[in-house]
């Protein structure tokens, strides 16, 4: 990211921040940028997440890569309190939306937006994303549009949607 990228979110914990400074030199030094760090609950293990890309799209081959050395930087930093297993994966079809940066580079597109402070009694928001202003996302539901203040956002990423192509006869 070129210009300075606002985190929101789980992203703005200290966790993935402290996380993301042990270990952003080194996914620079592989020529990729760094999309953002996660620690989630998947059943009683813990996963740290740790989502890479680059201009063309990382490959499996540079996360195999990086892992070792992030793995390292990590032990070091000990960011971490508990234990956890690490991934190293790219963003993917669903890619976290991670920073303000994020929603305006993937407007028009659909997301699943989740809110760590309810917005008119809702924490989840799926629609397509329609703009920002300084603070708010805006984004199109099925019930209209709402807007979003960043530092309500707990987590969100893009939706998936299959292309349906129609059968040639």
């Amino acid at each position: 990211m070129t210009e300075q990228a606002q985190w929101i979110g789980g992203a703005m914990q200290p966790i993935p921040q402290r996380v993301r400074e042990a270990i952003a030199p080194i996914v620079v030094s592989f020529d990729c940028r760094l999309v953002g760090t996660d620690l989630l609950q998947e059943g009683r293990r813990s996963i740290l997440w740790v989502y890479i890309d680059r201009d063309g799209g990382a490959t499996i081959d540079d996360c195999a890569k990086m892992t070792p050395e992030i793995s390292a930087a990590l032990d070091v930093a000990d960011p971490v309190d508990e234990s956890y297993e690490l991934r190293v994966s790219t963003p993917g079809v669903d890619r976290p939306l991670m920073t303000d940066i994020d929603f305006r580079e993937y407007n028009g597109r659909t997301a699943l937006i989740q809110l760590a402070t309810p917005l008119g009694g809702r924490r989840k928001f799926t629609g397509q994303l329609a703009g920002m202003t300084e603070d708010r996302v805006r984004i199109e539901c099925a019930d209209g549009e709402h807007e979003i203040p960043l530092d309500y956002i707990h987590r969100a990423r893009l939706k998936f949607e299959m292309q349906t192509s129609k059968k040639r006869r």
